[in-house]
């Protein structure tokens, strides 16, 4: 999707899928691949989040394709010079982390970047395919659907981690617990991967039921399955 060649104008690529899944990794092995760099004049990339405050990522693009702080002030200024720093170039723009639904913070962002190559490419990740359909991409062929690890990859992942240099009789005094906190991560690589790092330095069954048993696992929250690890990491 990302190289190949085409006649109309820039597409927009949507990486979807929910917290913790793999977006923005997956976005950077593709972001740091070198035929990817080789193939663009120029790559930015933009941590979005909410609110999707136009201004600010305008001048973080301008940033990046300057290699410097620009002097410039008001959206409409920084917007206009980046029309002109982009002209008939070949670029990557990577929008992580988008949420806005709204397709009119987007469409003038949009307008200073069609002066570029038809070759560019927009990259954005986001959970919602709302999203990714309001920023520009066709579902049929430009949206990459991220879904959950099957539980013998979640498995093999967290051992991999958690059991790092343990004995064969340590695996086996652990692995039912270790079973059941992967069973808890409901899939999501990255919890599988923080949990089986902060376990890798626990040493009795009773911690490990600590974390098993934690109220963390508890908090209503959107990502149900990554929040809960990462707390359990931060407060540990």
């Amino acid at each position: 999707m990302l190289l190949c060649e085409t006649t109309c104008a820039f597409r927009i690529i949507s990486i979807v899928g929910m917290g913790g899944i793999g977006k923005t990794t997956l976005s950077r092995l593709a972001y740091n691949d070198a035929e990817v760099q080789s193939h663009f004049k120029k790559r930015i990339w933009v941590c979005v989040s909410d609110p999707f405050d136009e201004e600010r990522i305008s001048l973080e693009i301008l940033e990046s394709l300057l290699g410097n702080k620009p002097d410039l002030i008001g959206k409409n200024n920084i917007q206009e010079r980046i029309s002109e720093l982009v002209s008939g170039k070949k670029i990557l723009l990577v929008l992580d982390d988008v949420w806005t639904e709204d397709s009119s913070k987007w469409e003038q962002l949009k307008g200073c970047l069609k002066n570029s190559s038809p070759a560019s490419r927009i990259l954005l990740t986001t959970r919602k395919k709302e999203v990714a359909m309001a920023m520009g991409s066709r579902s049929t062929t430009d949206m990459f659907f991220l879904g959950e690890l099957s539980e013998d990859k979640c498995w093999s992942l967290f051992s991999h981690l958690a059991f790092f240099e343990r004995t064969r009789e340590e695996r086996q005094n652990l692995e039912g617990i270790g079973r059941k906190i992967v069973e808890r991560c409901k899939g999501l690589p990255l919890a599988v991967k923080v949990l089986g790092g902060l376990l890798r330095f626990r040493e009795t069954k009773e911690q490990w039921q600590s974390i098993l048993e934690s109220k963390m696992w508890e908090i209503e929250e959107v990502e149900k399955g990554v929040f809960p690890p990462l707390l359990l990491s931060y407060y540990d």
